[in-house]
């Protein structure tokens, strides 16, 4: 029998409650024993709704009681795994927390807000034996993992560029999120983490990111309607920024474009995690995502110099249920045979890295930045914090300088 697994929630609002606790409650060797929130009655919820679900799926079982702690370090005494989803400001506090006490940790994306933050927890990690993962369920999602499939099988020969489009034209998102403090950066971080993780996947974790450069990080549409009332915005709420990778087997670079916006979609109509655009150039061929009359889905294979086009079905999936369940899943197998996820800690700071540097090359004026360019900027700005957490806060509001209103723009 599976050894049976006790799981603790810290942050419990709509991801947490919505996604996660479905997988929890619908799983027969873990069980929600532990929540922590700041917002008790957001954590009374997540309990409530945990145990309706829990007991609709298991209705013989002896339902653990569940616990709501008034203190993340409570929580960590009593469970072997914890799933962070709070405010992007705390995924990195809680998360070397976790480590530190030995608790496997799964994060919700963005990991972190800055480099600076995202690095202390890397290191963090090294001295932990619990396993980390960063849950980015696209990466579960089944065309990305057929569109992976189709790269390694060498169909459209070895990848040289790849173009990716995420976000809508609007973004409902809570009113701490809109400023840097809280969120280190906009559609940059929500859809840029997934955006820069799945282009990563495809081409395989075993390639670097060594440059960036910003094609153009902004505020387009400066005047929303938050929390009931119209306000400006001074965080992007659209970035183009392409990446270099560099595939140390044979020094070959590999290029991704990416768009993220909540605006109107410059590169597709559809910048869905599961429809989105998106389009593998490889020194053979190209292929795309393809959604034909039937509302079917494909990746379409093109063969440079051949005509007539090649259609692979795959698994059509039209929400994250599925992906959010295998992304959750992946975590607690890999604890239980003792392998770390492939969206290990690493991979996470990496992708907060690029996502700053990207930031960085916007505030410099579009030119490239490497990671030590982000590393000697980010120490000049973080000079004699007393912590990595206070050294966050002073990166996430310089390097969102541009997007401020000028009347209150802060000097880098």
């Amino acid at each position: 029998m599976n050894e049976l697994f006790r799981v603790g929630g810290i942050g419990t609002g709509r991801i947490f409650h919505d996604g996660h606790v479905p997988v929890y409650a619908t799983r027969a060797d873990v069980q929600l024993t532990a929540l922590y929130d700041p917002n008790q009655a957001a954590a009374e919820q997540a309990r409530d709704y945990y145990l309706q679900l829990r007991r609709q799926a298991f209705p013989d079982e002896k339902h653990a009681e569940i616990v709501i702690y008034t203190s993340a370090q409570d929580l960590l005494e009593q469970v072997e795994i914890v799933d962070i989803c709070t405010t992007v400001r705390y995924h990195a506090y809680y998360a070397a927390m976790a480590l530190e006490a030995g608790v496997h940790t799964m994060t919700e994306i963005p990991f972190a807000r800055t480099w600076w933050e995202a690095n202390y927890v890397a290191e963090q990690a090294k001295n932990s034996k619990a396993f980390f993962q960063l849950n980015d369920d696209n990466v579960f999602i089944p065309r990305y993992q057929a569109i992976r499939h189709v790269i390694e099988s060498g169909m459209i020969g070895e990848p040289q560029n790849i173009w990716i489009t995420r976000g809508c034209s609007g973004s409902e998102r809570p009113g701490w999120l809109w400023t840097p403090l809280e969120s280190g950066g906009g559609c940059i971080f929500d859809y840029g983490s997934h955006a820069i993780t799945a282009s990563w996947f495809l081409l395989g974790f075993d390639k670097l990111p060594v440059e960036v450069r910003s094609l153009g990080i902004e505020v387009r549409n400066r005047t929303r309607q938050i929390d009931g009332r119209l306000r400006p915005i001074e965080i992007d709420d659209d970035a183009h920024f392409k990446i270099r990778y560099h595939n140390p087997l044979n020094d070959d670079w590999i290029t991704v474009n990416i768009e993220t916006t909540w605006t109107w979609p410059d590169w597709s109509d559809n910048g869905s995690d599961v429809r989105g655009f998106i389009e593998v150039q490889g020194s053979l061929g190209s292929l795309t995502g393809y959604v034909n009359e039937n509302n079917e889905d494909f990746v379409k294979i093109t063969r440079r110099g051949y005509t007539g086009e090649r259609l692979l079905p795959i698994e059509s999936a039209h929400t994250g249920d599925v992906s959010i369940h295998d992304e959750i899943t992946n975590f607690i197998e890999c604890v239980r045979a003792g392998t770390p996820s492939l969206l290990n800690v690493d991979v996470a700071a990496a992708v907060i890295r690029a996502i700053n540097c990207a930031q960085l090359s916007d505030l410099r004026g579009r030119v490239s930045i490497t990671a030590r360019d982000l590393e000697s900027w980010s120490r000049k700005i973080a000079k004699d914090s007393p912590s990595p957490w206070e050294a966050g806060d002073r990166i996430a509001v310089v390097i969102n300088a541009p997007h401020q209103l000028k009347s209150s723009r802060i000097s880098s």
